[in-house]
């Protein structure tokens, strides 16, 4: 999902990441390398995109 470009994320993808987030920075993992490498690249994820082009 991190990879995809901008013009394949939709709106359920971006809330989908922003609750990754969430979780991985309110649960009892948060301290975890794992956890904390995957918030840092959910962060670099840019959360608007580009309007989908007029027909």
């Amino acid at each position: 999902m991190l990879d995809l470009p901008a013009s394949h994320r939709n709106n359920g993808i971006v809330m989908s990441a922003m609750r990754v987030r969430h979780a991985v920075m309110s649960g009892p993992a948060r301290e975890a390398v794992v956890a904390r490498d995957l918030r840092a690249e959910i962060e670099t994820f840019p959360t608007s995109r580009p309007a989908l082009p007029h027909r």
